[in-house]
């Protein structure tokens, strides 16, 4: 049954005894009206709160950015600016998907904005998809042919990917739209220094730190390439600026020790992370191919010879798992294999392997301390504990995790044998390379102390490094206890 809107002269239908027009119509008038009102006020609103929004991003204020941009994304939805501005602090707080997702939405709304397409290619680089990544660049390029920035992420792209010619042009390109821009100079000084060139690294990267000298990461690359050239003086006064600049700058803590001559316990979590994310895309095919890396297959030639034909196969933890070479070599004889690793993205591509049951992002002892008791049959740390020097307590926890009979199998590099242990090398020693090498009394007295005895102990070169084999041990122990 449809109800009758009333006319204006009739009487209002709420029995007021009033006319409609002086009662509920004047009512529903005066609501359009301050509805109108209000929402011809909403991009005002919304002009005052991204400004603000911007204010706080700008002054560093991430979490109160992000409030103020969710509250102009209530009033509107769709406001590409709010999305895009939304999109780029998630980048910021590495929540790469949503940054991906958010900028996306933001190009839908606004698809010639190319400093959208600029960020959203940074994310989708942090994300591991260089291939969109570099369209995005690109697209971003063809928008605003000038646009430096972007030639630079293109050249991103190609370092990152290894293509080091095509990195070159696309920097060389940026500085000549834009030479005071002081990341490409940091890269070109990067490759330089991995081609060996260090005169002209150096003169790149005191160029970027001329430009940008508050920036803890490009004082930290000037470090890297003086300690590489024997400039050790100035290498740890651009170390020791980094780690001012930014107390989590793994890398200059790391080799500070290193050439001040001090025996830390371990390298920085945030130096190995790093060191390993940075590593990912080309890391299995470094190892191989350049260092001749085969701790993995000979670990698994080991291990395979030492399991009883008829037994169950073995539950195992993979220390420092990296992208699963280890677990590629041990397949065939494992129930379950689970992963650990500092570096996000070693595990992401570990995860494409599809061997693991778990992988866990967390450094050794964190881990396996939440690990039960006699849970595994083997544990395996290859090339580990060249970023470990004090092992006791890995130790103590992996011979806690095996069961009896369980086997510990682990590479080190050879310490002097010559050293002498004392306080300031107590079995183990931090060597210019920034890696932990390790003495056989040391580990004989950790085997003796945790329940273990030695069954191989072999030497093995650990890889090739300036065309120079490093020598150092594959272990392989075995719990009584």
């Amino acid at each position: 049954m449809t109800i009758k809107k009333p006319n204006r002269n009739d009487p209002c239908t709420c029995g007021s005894g009033k006319k409609y027009k002086q009662c509920c119509m004047l009512a529903e008038e005066l609501k359009r009206t301050e509805a109108e009102k209000q929402k011809q006020q909403i991009p005002g609103q919304i002009a005052h709160l991204l400004e603000q929004a911007m204010l706080l991003h700008r002054n560093g204020q991430i979490e109160e950015a992000r409030k103020a941009y969710q509250g102009i994304l209530q009033l509107n939805p769709a406001h590409p600016d709010a999305l895009h501005l939304y999109g780029v602090t998630a980048h910021q707080i590495r929540d790469y998907s949503q940054a991906i997702q958010f900028i996306q939405l933001s190009l839908q709304a606004n698809p010639g904005n190319f400093f959208a397409l600029n960020n959203l290619g940074a994310a989708l680089r942090e994300n591991g998809q260089a291939e969109q990544a570099l369209h995005c660049f690109q697209q971003a390029c063809k928008l605003k042919p000038d646009y430096a920035e972007a030639h630079s992420n293109i050249g991103n792209v190609y370092k990152d990917t290894g293509d080091m010619d095509k990195a070159i042009l696309a920097y060389r390109h940026a500085l000549s739209l834009n030479s005071a821009l002081a990341e490409p100079w940091n890269n070109l000084a990067l490759i330089h220094q991995k081609h060996k060139d260090l005169q002209s690294a150096i003169q790149c990267a005191e160029r970027a730190a001329a430009l940008q000298p508050d920036m803890a990461e490009i004082n930290n690359t000037l470090g890297n390439i003086y300690k590489d050239a024997g400039q050790n003086a100035r290498a740890l006064t651009s170390y020791q600026r980094a780690l001012a600049l930014d107390p989590q700058q793994g890398n200059a803590a790391h080799f500070i020790n290193v050439l001040s001559g001090m025996t830390s316990t371990q390298a920085p979590v945030n130096y190995v992370s790093k060191v390993f994310d940075d590593y990912a895309e080309r890391f299995d095919q470094h190892l191989q191919e350049v260092l001749e890396y085969k701790i993995p297959t000979v670990i698994g030639q080991q291990l395979r010879q030492m399991k009883v034909a008829g037994k169950a196969n073995w539950r195992i933890l993979d220390l420092g798992c990296g992208t699963g070479l280890v677990a590629q070599e041990l397949a065939g004889v494992a129930e379950h294999i689970v992963g650990v690793d500092l570096s996000e993205k070693m595990l992401l591509k570990a995860q494409e392997r599809k061997l693991y049951h778990r992988l866990i992002q967390a450094d050794l002892l964190s881990m396996t301390r939440q690990e039960l008791l006699a849970s595994y049959e083997l544990v395996t740390a290859a090339d580990v504990f060249v970023y470990l020097g004090q092992l006791d307590a890995i130790v103590a926890e992996i011979s806690r995790l095996l069961v009896i009979d369980g086997l510990f199998a682990f590479s080190v590099e050879a310490g002097d044998a010559d050293l002498v242990p004392s306080e300031e090398h107590p079995g183990y020693q931090l060597r210019n390379s920034g890696r932990y090498a390790h003495q056989l009394p040391y580990l004989q007295g950790l085997a003796a102390q945790h329940g273990f005895t030695i069954l191989q102990c072999l030497p093995q070169t650990i890889r090739m490094e300036n065309l120079q084999a490093i020598p150092g041990y594959l272990l392989i122990w075995r719990k009584l206890t």
